[in-house]
C-alpha cells in the first residue's frame, strides 16, 4: 500500500508549473519521446502523477460542475462541458469538441390516480416511457419481477418466452391476465420487465420502488442512437413509478376488490444535438497506440456522485498524465460521454460508429469512470474483462490493501466498445448497505454533499494508477492466459448443463491448444515488448473477445440487457430443460448450433494470430 506521505506530496505543477509548460510546448521542447522516459519505473511515476492530484483543486472543480443540472442536451451539460473545456485548454491539451444529434427521451410527468378512493400518490415517469393521457383500466397486481415470465433473448431479436404471445397468459399459470390492463409490479422499471409486460399485453404498468425512493432510469432496450436493426425495440409501453408505501396503499385496495386506476404519462423523445469533449495526451509518435478512458458528464438533476466526482477525476488524472507525457508509452483519449441516461449510452455509441476503424487498429483498451467519490464509501469492487482482471486486483490491493473479485461486465454504464473488441476496466468505491447505501443515486438528493473530495482522492488515485500502468509499462499488462482460460471455464460449464444434448469437445480441444500458444505468446511479449506487441496482443484476443461479451458481433450494439459472458450459448438451459420433441428444444439446438461454429471460428482466428506473431518473432 502506497504511504500517506507519497499521497501528499506537494503539486509542483501548479500555475508556475503550467505556465512553463505553455512556454516549453511554444519552443518546441517538452513533447514526448522515448528518449525523455524516466529511468525510476512504473512505481515511482505512479507516485509523481497522484501527486499531481489535489484534494483542494478537487474540490473547486466539483463546485464548478455541481451547480449546473446536467440532463443531456440542456444548457447545464453544455456549462459543464465549457467549463472543463476551458480548463484543459488551459494548460495546452488538446480538446476536441464535437456535436452530433442523438436520440434522447427525456421524463416529464407522470399522475396515478385510483378515483374511487380519492387516492393520487406521487408519481414520476421514466425514460423511454411511452406518452399516454387519461388512461383508465383495471389495476392487476403481477407481484415481483422474479414473478414475471422468464425472458431468452437471442441475438437480440427473438423474443422465447412460456407462453405463446399475449392471450397464452390468460392461461398460463401462474401468470396473471393484464391484456388491456395495468399491471403493478414492485421492482426497478429496466428494459427486462418493460419487455416482459408488453409481450404479456399489458396496457401500462405502476412500477412500486422496493423503498421510499422514486430513482430515475430507462426501459429501453436500443443501445445508442436506434437504427433500421432495432428501432422496433423502442418501446411503447406507458410506465409509472410510486414509493413503496404508496404501493402497498393500492395493494391494499386491490385486496377489497376491482379497482379502476387512472393514469398518465410523458416523456419528450426525439432528436436533440449533443456535445462529446474529448481530450489527447499524445503517445510517443502521432500513430502511438492509446488507451480510451471516459466517463458520462450528462446525470440526472445536479449529479453529485453521479457523476461529477469521476468527472473531476477524469480531469484531474488527464492533466497529470500531460504533465509526465514525455515518460509515457502509450496515448491516452479520455472522453466526457453525453447522452449517458436520456440517451441509453448514445455519445459513446455514436464516438464508436465514428471512429470504429480507428479503435480496431490502435485502441488497447477501455477504462470506465462511474460513481466516484460517495461519502462514507468503504468497499472497493470492479467490473473487467478477464484479460484486465489481474490489473484492477493488483492496483486495488497496492493502493488500498484489499482484495477485489472483478465481476464480469455487464450490459451498463458506457461499455459500448464490445464490439471492437477492448478490454474494459471499472474499479468501484461505494457505502454498505448498513450505512445506508447509495441511496441518493439518480435522484434530485444527489447533491454536492453526497460527494467527498478526500475519498475522490482515493478513487482518483486508484485510476491514476491504473492508467499510469497501462501507458507507462514496458509490457503491455494485458493477460492473453486469463482470456483462454475464462473461455474455457464457460465452455465446460456449458458442456455440464447441456449432457449429451450438445457436444462442445471440439471447442474445448481447440481452447485447450490455444491455451498454450498464448502462454507462449505472452513470453515472447515480455521478451520484445513495444506498440507493434502491444496491437499485435490485442488484435488476438479480440475475437476471443467478442464471442465472451457480445451477441451482435462488432458493429451492431447488443441490447441494453445483461446476458453474463458467453451469451450465445445461454440458450443450453433451454435445451436441457425441454424434450426433443419440443419447438423449444430445437429451436435452442439451432441456436446453439450455429453459435458453436461462431465460437470455433473465434478460436481459429486466435489461433492463427498466435502462430503468426510467434513466428514473426527472432
Amino acid at each position: 500500500m502506497r504511504s500517506a506521505a507519497a499521497r501528499a506530496t506537494p503539486n509542483l505543477a501548479g500555475p508556475a508549473g503550467a505556465a512553463l509548460l505553455l512556454v516549453l510546448l511554444a519552443s518546441g521542447c517538452g513533447g514526448p519521446g522515448p528518449a525523455d522516459r524516466s529511468a525510476g519505473g512504473p512505481d515511482e511515476l505512479i507516485q509523481a502523477v497522484q501527486a499531481e492530484i489535489q484534494v483542494a483543486a478537487m474540490n473547486e472543480e466539483l463546485d464548478s460542475i455541481v451547480q449546473y443540472d446536467r440532463l443531456s442536451g440542456s444548457p447545464g451539460e453544455l456549462a459543464a462541458m465549457e467549463y472543463l473545456r476551458r480548463t484543459l485548454e488551459a494548460e495546452g491539451i488538446p480538446v476536441q469538441v464535437d456535436t452530433f444529434m442523438a436520440y434522447i427521451s427525456d421524463p416529464v410527468s407522470a399522475s396515478v390516480e385510483v378515483p374511487a378512493a380519492g387516492f393520487a400518490p406521487q408519481a414520476i415517469t421514466v425514460s423511454g416511457s411511452g406518452t399516454v393521457k387519461n388512461l383508465q383500466a383495471q389495476l392487476v397486481d403481477v407481484g415481483t419481477l422474479e414473478d414475471l415470465p422468464p425472458l431468452l433473448m437471442e441475438g437480440g431479436e427473438r423474443i422465447v418466452l412460456d407462453a405463446d404471445g399475449p392471450a397464452g397468459y390468460a392461461e398460463h399459470p401462474p401468470y396473471p391476465d393484464v391484456r388491456g390492463k395495468i399491471a403493478l409490479v414492485t421492482g426497478a422499471p429496466r428494459p427486462e420487465p418493460a419487455l416482459q409486460l408488453t409481450l404479456m399485453g399489458a396496457a401500462g404498468a405502476v412500477f412500486v420502488h422496493p423503498e421510499e425512493l422514486l430513482n430515475d432510469l430507462t426501459i429501453t432496450s436500443v443501445w445508442g442512437g436506434p437504427s433500421l436493426m432495432d428501432y422496433h425495440r423502442i418501446p411503447t409501453l406507458p410506465v409509472a413509478e410510486v414509493k413503496r408505501s404508496d404501493g402497498d396503499r393500492l395493494r391494499a385496495l386491490l385486496a377489497q376488490g376491482r379497482v379502476q386506476l387512472r393514469m398518465s404519462t410523458e416523456t419528450k423523445t426525439g432528436w436533440k444535438k449533443l456535445p462529446l469533449l474529448v481530450a489527447t495526451v499524445p503517445g510517443p509518435t502521432p500513430d502511438a497506440p492509446y488507451v480510451l478512458a471516459g466517463g458520462h458528464l450528462d446525470a440526472w438533476y445536479h449529479g453529485g456522485t453521479d457523476n461529477a466526482g469521476a468527472n473531476v477525476a477524469m480531469l484531474e488524472t488527464t492533466r497529470a498524465l500531460f504533465r509526465h507525457r514525455s515518460e509515457l508509452r502509450r496515448g491516452l483519449v479520455m472522453a466526457w460521454w453525453p447522452g449517458h441516461s436520456n440517451g441509453r449510452y448514445a455519445g459513446s455509441t455514436w464516438f464508436v460508429d465514428q471512429k470504429f476503424d480507428e479503435l480496431r487498429r490502435r485502441a488497447l483498451a477501455y477504462v470506465n469512470y462511474e460513481g466516484m467519490g460517495q461519502i462514507d464509501a468503504k468497499r472497493f469492487g470492479g467490473a473487467t474483462t478477464a484479460s484486465l482482471s489481474a490489473l484492477a486486483r493488483d492496483v486495488v490491493l497496492q493502493e488500498t490493501g484489499d482484495s477485489i473479485r472483478p465481476r464480469p461486465p455487464g450490459r451498463s454504464s458506457d461499455e459500448s466498445f464490445n464490439g471492437v473488441g477492448l478490454p474494459l476496466l471499472e474499479i468501484s468505491h461505494s457505502r454498505l448497505d448498513q450505512d445506508g447505501g447509495y441511496w441518493w443515486w439518480h435522484t434530485p438528493d444527489d447533491t454536492r454533499d453526497k460527494v467527498d473530495a478526500e475519498v475522490l482522492k482515493v478513487d482518483a488515485d486508484i485510476y491514476a494508477a491504473v492508467l499510469t500502468r497501462l501507458l507507462a509499462e514496458p509490457v503491455y499488462p494485458v493477460s492473453l492466459t486469463a482470456v483462454v482460460e475464462r473461455l474455457g471455464t464457460l465452455l465446460a460449464e456449458r458442456q455440464e448443463t447441456a449432457g449429451t444434448r450438445l457436444d462442445l469437445s471440439e471447442a474445448m480441444a481447440r481452447q485447450a491448444r490455444l491455451l498454450e500458444t498464448v502462454k507462449q505468446v505472452e513470453a515472447a511479449a515480455a521478451k520484445k515488448p513495444g506498440p507493434d506487441m502491444d496491437l499485435a496482443v490485442v488484435a488476438l484476443l479480440r475475437p476471443l473477445h467478442r464471442v465472451l461479451y457480445t451477441l451482435l458481433g462488432p458493429y451492431h450494439p447488443d441490447p441494453a440487457i445483461s446476458e453474463g459472458p458467453l451469451p450465445g450459448l445461454n440458450a443450453v438451459d433451454m435445451l436441457a430443460a425441454n424434450d426433443p420433441s419440443t419447438d423449444r428444444h430445437q429451436f435452442a439446438r439451432t441456436t446453439l448450433l450455429r453459435e458453436l461454429a461462431r465460437i470455433l471460428e473465434a478460436l481459429d482466428d486466435a489461433q492463427a494470430r498466435a502462430e503468426a506473431l510467434l513466428g514473426r518473432q527472432p
